[in-house]
Order: C-alpha cells, then sequence, then structure tokens
C-alpha cells in the first residue's frame, strides 16, 4: 500500500510540474507575441520612434567634382532602419544615400539649385520624413 500510495504521489508530482511547465510555456509564448511588459532597453531606445531627426546640414551647399563631408542624420531617440530618398527627382549624379553611415555621400558630379528632396526614414516603431534644399554649383 506504501508503495502505490508513493507512485501516486510521484505521479501527481510530475503532473504538476509538467502541467507548470506548460503554463509557462504559454506565458513566454504570450509575451513574445504581443508582449504587454516589453524588456527594459538602455538608452538610446533602438526601437523606439524617431524623434527630432535632422541632417547634419540641412541645406547643404557643395561643389561640383568635390567630395561631400559625409552629411549624416542623428534623431534624438530611436534609429532609422531604411531609407528611401522620394524625390521629387533623383539625386545628382555622383550623390548617394549610405545605410551604413546613416549619411549622404559622394562626389557631386552635375549641378543643381535649391533640389527639394525628401527622404523617408522608418524604423520598427515608427517613420518619419525629413526635407532638404540641396544646391551644388
Amino acid at each position: 500500500m506504501n508503495q502505490t500510495l508513493n507512485q501516486l504521489v510521484r505521479g501527481l508530482c510530475a503532473g504538476l510540474i509538467l502541467l507548470s511547465l506548460n503554463a509557462c510555456s504559454r506565458a513566454q509564448d504570450k509575451l513574445a507575441g504581443g508582449n504587454p511588459f516589453p524588456a527594459v532597453q538602455s538608452f538610446p531606445i533602438e526601437a523606439s520612434k524617431m524623434k527630432n531627426c535632422r541632417f547634419q546640414t540641412s541645406n547643404p551647399v557643395y561643389s561640383q567634382g568635390q567630395r561631400i563631408t559625409d552629411n549624416r542624420i542623428s534623431c534624438d531617440e530611436g534609429v532609422p532602419r531604411s531609407v528611401q530618398i522620394l524625390g521629387p527627382t533623383p539625386l545628382p549624379s555622383g550623390l548617394q544615400f549610405s545605410m551604413d553611415k546613416i549619411a549622404l555621400i559622394g562626389t557631386p558630379a552635375e549641378k543643381i539649385s535649391n533640389g527639394n528632396y525628401s527622404f523617408y526614414l522608418e524604423n520598427e516603431a515608427g517613420y518619419v520624413v525629413l526635407k532638404m534644399a540641396l544646391t551644388v554649383k
């Protein structure tokens, strides 16, 4: 009888352990999906909505044929994960946007007067549109 009782108690304990592990697993799945309590992150929070983003020089004047100083984008909070140039026209030949540096880089090969460009920046938490009046002499 003692042996049967011991087996019953062990079986119940094993069952309770399995139930609690299953419950913990489901709780983790819920947190991973809808995560009502996000993990603590140190500042800057990279997945936060980008705030106060700007080019280092917002209305640059460059010289044709001369390499430009990288014109970086900085944000008070958040980090752009993708950047698209909305135009209205392509950047002057020789200039491009580098995601590695999060900057406008290159050597302009053509002249342009007050080219108004819009840059669409986004990350997991939101987006922002930056405007730039670009001149190449």
